[in-house]
């Protein structure tokens, strides 16, 4: 049997200064291509609670998934898909 891979979405929360990271999304995927296949959708289509108006996206590739800019009229936001293969346990 192999290995499962997943695919989280961390994204930002709060207001201001009590901005904090937590878990949005995570799902398994058989193989290490379809779930970076995967989060590379979803850091083209996620649509994170904020900002509401959002004018541009930039998509950075990083070691294990993406970093998502997502630029608004006063604010940037940010949220991570990462990849990662599930341990032992």
């Amino acid at each position: 049997m192999g290995s499962t891979w997943w695919v989280v979405i961390e994204e930002q929360g709060g207001m201001g200064d009590g901005r904090g990271w937590g878990v949005a999304d995570a799902a398994g995927y058989p193989d290490r291509d379809t779930a970076f296949g995967e989060a590379y959708l979803l850091a083209k289509q996620h649509r994170p609670p904020r900002p509401s108006s959002p004018l541009n996206r930039v998509v950075l590739r990083v070691t294990d998934g993406y970093l998502v800019l997502v630029r608004g009229r006063t604010d940037v936001w940010q949220f991570r898909v990462t990849v990662g293969e599930q341990g032992g346990g």
